[in-house]
Parts: C-alpha cells; sequence; structure tokens
C-alpha cells in the first residue's frame, strides 16, 4: 500500500445515453470539482440505492431521459487528486441505454449548464470518457491515446469488471 489514505471512496454511477444520429447525450457541470466539463450524465449513489437505480435518476434529473433498459457494462475504480490537490477514489458504475432518447427542448437539469447531444469525437471529453465511451463500445480510441489522456490528468483508472457490448460505430 502507497501509504495514501482517502477520507472515502466514493461510489458513483454514470449513463451513456446514445441520441439520435449516432449522438451521445453529454451535460456540462455546473459546480463541483469538474465545473464546466462536458461529462456523461451521471452521479453518487445514495446510501440504499442500488447502481442501477441511481443511473436512472441521475440521468432523469440531469438529462430529462427516462432510460427504460440500461445495461452495466464496467466498474472502474479511479484514483486522482480534486483541483484543491486532496486525494479521491471513485468506485464508477457504467450504464448503457440500449434505446435512443431525444433531448426535451428547455429541459434545465439538476447541477447542469449545459446539454448536448453530439458524437463524442466532436465533443471536448473529459480523459475518463475515452475509456468508458470506447468499453461501451460508441467510440473507437486506441489503448494508447486513452493511457495518454488519463497520464496527462494524473488519473489512474483500472477496470473491476467489464463485458464487451458491442463494436464501435
Amino acid at each position: 500500500m502507497s501509504g495514501r489514505r482517502y477520507e472515502r471512496v466514493l461510489v458513483a454511477c454514470l449513463a451513456v445515453v446514445p441520441g439520435p444520429a449516432g449522438t451521445v447525450t453529454f451535460v456540462r457541470q455546473r459546480n463541483g470539482p469538474f465545473a464546466g466539463n462536458w461529462l456523461l450524465p451521471g452521479g453518487g449513489v445514495e446510501v440504499g440505492e442500488q447502481t442501477r437505480d441511481a443511473a436512472v435518476r441521475e440521468v432523469r434529473e440531469e438529462t430529462g431521459c427516462r432510460m427504460r433498459d440500461p445495461l452495466c457494462f464496467a466498474v472502474y475504480d479511479i484514483i486522482g487528486s480534486w483541483p484543491d490537490g486532496s486525494p479521491f477514489q471513485i468506485n464508477m458504475t457504467c450504464y448503457l441505454e440500449r434505446g435512443t432518447h431525444t433531448l426535451e427542448a428547455g429541459f434545465r437539469g439538476h447541477n447542469v449548464d449545459g446539454l448536448r447531444q453530439a458524437v463524442p469525437e466532436e465533443m471536448p471529453l473529459h480523459s475518463t470518457d475515452y475509456r468508458i465511451l470506447s468499453d461501451a463500445g460508441v467510440m473507437a480510441v486506441p489503448e494508447q491515446e486513452i493511457a495518454d489522456r488519463l497520464h496527462e490528468d494524473k488519473l489512474r483508472m483500472s477496470t473491476v469488471v467489464g463485458r464487451a457490448v458491442g463494436s464501435p460505430r
């Protein structure tokens, strides 16, 4: 063990929500350590809540989309530091919605400054989203590029559980 102590391990979930014409749903976080960044919708799991239920809730709160058929495709451990330098560890469960959704005009999500459905390659992605979108089968990203982006952000991201869900478009 490295001797590094974490206040606690955060349990979180997110979802890859397909939109029309090969797009994916993204949210721009309003507050928190990733404020201003475009991310996949998701958030913390509440005590007593199953991760699937948390993903459905978070997607609804942030995007207005009502997921009907999410498939769990991976669980990751993500270790790094917040912008203030304090360490974090997140256990992230990821889901892929098997249907497509169109954003409701005028919907204002919780802790969200913007909503967008776009082709992932056209978005300024967070480094962890390269791994997640690649594993979800919606974006082809070379392994070395994923490793380089995570290294640039000083993040360690390991797959705890994963399964193939399809080939990239």
